[in-house]
């Protein structure tokens, strides 16, 4: 494997949203770095997550596919949710450019459990995974979060306890998202 970093300029972090959906907006936040590193001119400000929050809210619930992909395109984005993606299919899909990836956040790596929750993936090595996390550092292996609202920028989470969360036995395929310029 080829060592890859993406040098994503702008990194929102959830918990200090000026919105009422500060806790339930990772993906948001994670599409919004991936939309200000394809389009640089987008999102202005530093809690431009929340800009882009009000476009997804006009076509529905921010944990849905749908009303990001028509909110991205308003910011010149394509993206593209799946639901059935193979380690291969994040390493391949990174070699374009950051991936959004959704996992499983709570409980040990394990038996990993709860709703989910989306980083950027923004980089690899031959054992860590690099995210700009939105919600700070997570504690990879036991699970919650060590710290909360920092630390999430180019955190390293290891391939060995990050994988389990991302495609586990209870949720199957990992979920991810790809971006590009429309």
């Amino acid at each position: 494997m080829t060592n890859i970093l993406w040098k994503v300029p702008q990194y929102y972090s959830q918990v200090d949203s000026t919105t009422s959906h500060g806790q339930r907006m990772c993906r948001s936040s994670t599409n919004a770095m991936a939309i200000k590193f394809f389009r640089p001119d987008a999102l202005k400000g530093s809690n431009a997550d929340d800009t882009y929050l009000k476009s997804v809210l006009k076509y529905g619930d921010t944990t849905e596919p749908m009303p990001h992909e028509k909110a991205a395109l308003e910011y010149g984005v394509r993206l593209r949710s799946f639901t059935n993606g193979t380690f291969k299919d994040l390493l391949e899909a990174l070699k374009l450019g950051p991936v959004g990836v959704g996992f499983l956040h709570h409980g040990p790596v394990s038996a990993p459990r709860g709703g989910g929750h989306w980083v950027l993936l923004i980089g690899a090595t031959a054992t860590h995974g690099i995210f700009n996390d939105p919600f700070g550092e997570l504690d990879v292996v036991n699970g919650g979060y060590i710290r909360i609202g920092s630390g999430g920028k180019e955190v390293r989470y290891s391939w060995k306890n990050f994988l389990p969360r991302w495609a586990s036995a209870s949720i199957g395929p990992g979920f991810y998202t790809t971006y590009e310029r429309s």
